[in-house]
């Protein structure tokens, strides 16, 4: 990525059922999203599958960045096989097995699941 890239705030969201772009409406109070072609989900349904799809492309970055190591370094042995530099093949997969570890490290780390969580009014214990 260029330097200076910025994370703005996202246009829309997608659907996890075809990644359209969805429209958020309002059904008897009740927030739900609409895709183009038709799906209608509970802004609870989509932010569950938006966790999933992210833990699997995190899972998939951690994936490459892994085989990205594992053939820089089959590389380094075949450059030091021919008498040739090796250094810069061993630092890549030096470098990409570090960032792999840091997808680790949020795959296995806890995250906030804010469905999970039990209202505050039901969480007290009446008096007795």
């Amino acid at each position: 990525m260029p330097d200076g890239y910025v994370l703005d705030k996202p246009f829309s969201l997608s659907c996890p059922e075809c990644g359209g772009v969805l429209r958020q409406e309002q059904r008897a109070g009740i927030s739900q999203y609409r895709c183009h072609i038709g799906h209608v989900l509970s802004a609870e349904t989509v932010l569950a599958a938006q966790f999933a799809r992210l833990e699997k492309k995190l899972a998939g970055a951690m994936a490459c960045l892994n085989e990205r190591a594992e053939l820089c370094q089959r590389l380094a042995k075949d450059a030091r096989n021919r008498g040739d530099g090796a250094n810069a093949f061993e630092a890549a997969a030096r470098e990409a097995l570090a960032r792999a570890e840091i997808i680790k490290k949020l795959l296995e780390d806890e995250w906030i699941q804010p469905l999970d969580e039990v209202p505050s009014d039901q969480s007290a214990s009446s008096p007795d």
